[in-house]
């Protein structure tokens, strides 16, 4: 492939990147000033982009958003993984035993992508969406598996979380001296937990789920209202890392 398509494509990618949870929606000017490329270079991308639907752009306030092609992809994604296919049988049975919301999650760079989720019929539920991100050091999820990673790769998220950390309430860890301790905790009990760290009022339980390498590749979490899970922490803690091991025996992980 000559050099001139693979740079053209690797300009359509920085620009399919650069939509996330939190920045649906961009215009050419953004885009441009975002990823410092000449505009006629980003409006060319966006325009092949837009006619094969991967994105589309509003009509009144031009700007770019999403479109069905990448959604169509993102859900086959997640249809057809199969960790999501494994461990959801046990994610249901976690969900039945406790009755408050379970999600499975991977990570995705210095955040965690929620895989699944099986909702509660209780009041007050987790506002977690299928297909979503949130910041690993946010969420308990997030930080069940960074407590599993090498100590090299923890210093490297938390330069980046120095730099780039923001609070969603105001309970939320910003302080990477902080969170070495949260993960040096999680490491030692086998879970981690978030006290209304990503939203006000939840708290949320997590455990590591590891492949036949012993690899933690996803974590398992139970979120519900404060009030009703201290009430229960004991029994979540116990159901969530019994769950998390049931996953982790399914994916071959032994001892």
């Amino acid at each position: 492939m000559a050099k001139e398509q693979v740079s053209s494509i690797l300009r359509a990618l920085q620009i399919l990147e650069c939509f996330t949870d939190n920045e649906t929606e961009w215009t050419l000017k953004a885009l441009v000033e975002q990823l410092g490329l000449p505009t006629t270079t980003v409006f060319r991308q966006l325009s092949t982009l837009t006619d094969r639907q991967y994105l589309e752009q509003d009509p009144i306030r031009k700007s770019y958003r999403v479109g069905p092609r990448l959604l169509q992809l993102s859900s086959a994604i997640v249809g057809q993984s199969d960790l999501r296919r494994i461990a959801r049988p046990e994610l249901e049975r976690l969900s039945d035993t406790v009755q408050e919301t379970i999600n499975l999650s991977v990570m995705l760079e210095h955040d965690i992508f929620y895989l699944d989720k099986v909702e509660t019929h209780r009041s007050v539920v987790c506002n977690t969406r299928v297909g979503s991100r949130a910041p690993a050091y946010a969420t308990s999820g997030g930080k069940a598996m960074l407590a599993c990673r090498e100590p090299s790769e923890i210093d490297e998220y938390c330069r980046w979380m120095a730099q780039e950390a923001c609070p969603l309430t105001s309970n939320t860890i910003t302080d990477p001296d902080r969170l070495r301790r949260e993960l040096s905790q999680a490491r030692a009990c086998g879970y981690a937990q978030d006290n209304g760290e990503i939203e006000e009022g939840l708290i949320c339980v997590a455990a590591p789920i590891y492949d036949m390498n012993h690899k933690a590749i996803a974590a398992v979490s139970v979120s519900g209202p404060d009030y009703r899970m201290k009430e229960d922490q004991d029994v979540m803690i116990r159901e969530v890392r019994q769950t998390a091991a049931g996953i982790s025996r399914l994916l071959g992980c032994r001892g």
